[in-house]
């Protein structure tokens, strides 16, 4: 008996039957995703966003239950896309009132910009010193801007856990900052809760 044979045709007959229960799938609800995120986003947007939740159920087509319950999956996803786009929005618009708060770009001296620099390797150099923990919760809060409740969902603890693990990072933070030399009084711009 060719086992080979046998096993690239079951192989065939899954990744058939797999590309067959998508379709099915897609066929039968993206127009209602389409239109959950039509009722909520811009056009463009919109068609974006359903494209992520079916990539989604692509990747994740196993875990998708059958039936009815398949579009209710569907919907938690979208809602998940939907809070992601929002997320991202938010943070550029933020960016956006930044830069038009800034005054016309004005030629800076040199000065300035070498001091500014190194602060800045100060802080990127005693963040390395930092645990992995501590490191990836400050990007989370700081970097990427995510509310304390989605970066619990992410790390797997409570919005007190987060709230207490992020103080103990920022001060192990400033006291590797302290140990480098950075001057008391001349925190860096961008250290959690100060203003850029």
């Amino acid at each position: 008996m060719d086992t080979d044979g046998v096993k690239a045709r079951a192989g065939a007959m899954t990744d058939t039957s797999t590309a067959i229960r998508f379709r099915h799938l897609y066929d039968e609800h993206h127009r209602a995703i389409l239109a959950y995120f039509l009722r909520r986003l811009d056009t463009d947007a919109a068609y974006e966003a359903t494209e992520d939740v079916f990539l989604v159920a692509w990747r994740k087509l196993d875990h998708i239950p059958d039936g009815d319950r398949s579009l209710a999956w569907l919907y938690s996803v979208a809602r998940r896309v939907l809070a992601n786009h929002r997320r991202g929005t938010a943070r550029r618009r933020r960016l956006w009132r930044r830069l038009a708060d800034e005054p016309g770009i004005p030629v800076e001296a040199p000065e300035p910009i070498v001091v500014r620099k190194e602060e800045h390797q100060e802080v990127l150099t005693a963040l390395t010193r930092l645990s992995d923990k501590d490191q990836e919760l400050l990007r989370l809060a700081m970097w990427e801007e995510l509310p304390h409740a989605d970066i619990g969902l992410l790390l797997g603890c409570s919005v007190g856990a987060v709230d207490v693990r992020l103080h103990r990072a920022v001060r192990h933070l400033e006291k590797g900052l302290r140990q480098a030399g950075h001057k008391p009084g001349r925190r860096p711009a961008f250290l959690p809760g100060e203003e850029s």
